[in-house]
């Protein structure tokens, strides 16, 4: 039996197994159309960034190939687990870290805290028995087809995940053994594409923790509002052009692009977007947790995210954030680290 974990986020899907395989890809997927001159030239098929699948007889890009789709899309509806793209980006992502070897798996995954009440019953349902094949045209497992089953899944709040990847190792052992004590407060600050999630934990007896509700919740800022600024940027020095997927990528890495034969420097409006934001979170941040987070024992920095706005966000919280070693994985590892103990207790 293969244990997974998926954490399917807003910007990234990221996805490890109990084989110790691992996965990310952006969360993109696009309608598929004939590819006959690329296949003229001989692409490489069996690649993480090459990704065409038959999914219900329909034709689909997924994640890197889907900013070559002409109806590309990200699921931004609140009750995402309704939507036929994410099951398609669970099913590849489940394949691609099981290596097509899947069979039955025990699935691990979450939802944003403040939609995980209302939605974490529906969604572990949505998700149970045997899903619909993937044909796949090309990409890691070219030539394939591959089914899974899903046998029994669990759906964990997102954030309260990571601070369980950040307190106890592959192991489950204590990696922060000086912050275990009984009524510590530990904080995270866990930034994705979309929305920046936050909890507060009390230590309890036996190393345990519980969320403390009030002190946690989730803030509608990321790294989306980051690429808004790009693309907002653009539009005024190229004249109203468009930046699709692919650009926008080669902008938040390089901080430059080239236009009509000008370079175009967006390194002024990415740093002062970053800190902009960066300062909504705090403001936000604080709001709720006051001068309550003073006594923190520790604060946590998780996400693809925290890795972008941590220069940032520092300063306000005194330096003290400890970032996640992985903290793009953050959640992904906490969901399976926290999957397999419940499975097994299960047995």
């Amino acid at each position: 039996m293969i244990y997974v974990g998926v954490d399917l986020g807003y910007g990234w899907v990221k996805a490890m197994s109990s084989t110790g395989k691992r996965v990310v890809f952006p969360s993109l997927v696009g309608k598929g159309h004939d590819r006959g001159l690329t296949n003229m030239f001989g692409e490489e098929k069996h690649t993480l960034s090459n990704m065409n699948v038959m999914y219900k007889g329909e034709n689909y890009f997924v994640g890197e190939l889907a900013k070559e789709s002409r109806s590309l899309s990200r699921i931004f509806e609140r009750e995402r687990f309704n939507h036929l793209y994410t099951h398609i980006l669970l099913n590849t992502a489940i394949q691609l870290v099981t290596e097509g070897e899947s069979g039955s798996v025990k699935l691990s995954t979450g939802l944003p805290l403040d939609f995980y009440g209302a939605q974490a019953k529906d969604f572990q349902q949505s998700i149970k028995g045997v899903h619909p094949a993937i044909e796949w045209v090309s990409g890691s497992l070219a030539g394939r087809t591959e089914q899974i089953n899903i046998e029994d899944a669990l759906v964990f709040p997102q954030g309260a995940s990571a601070v369980y990847a950040a307190l106890f190792n592959h192991e489950g052992k204590l990696t922060y053994p000086q912050y275990m004590n009984k009524g510590a407060l530990i904080g995270l600050i866990d930034i994705g594409y979309r929305t920046t999630d936050f909890v507060v934990v009390e230590i309890q007896e036996n190393n345990g923790f519980m969320p403390m509700t009030k002190l946690s919740g989730t803030i509608d800022d990321g790294v989306i509002n980051l690429t808004r600024d790009i693309r907002q940027a653009f539009k005024v020095r190229s004249g109203g052009a468009d930046l699709n997927e692919f650009h926008l990528n080669r902008v938040m890495q390089d901080e430059r692009l080239t236009y009509k034969g000008k370079t175009l420097d967006f390194e002024d409006v990415i740093h002062s977007s970053k800190k902009s934001i960066a300062m909504n979170i705090v403001d936000r941040l604080k709001n709720v947790w006051g001068e309550e987070s003073d006594l923190f024992d520790a604060i946590f920095l998780a996400g693809g995210g925290g890795e972008l706005f941590e220069p940032f966000i520092q300063k306000p919280f005194d330096e003290r954030l400890i970032k996640i070693q992985e903290s793009q994985f953050a959640n992904a590892i906490g969901y399976l680290r926290l999957g397999n103990a419940i499975f097994n207790h299960r047995k």
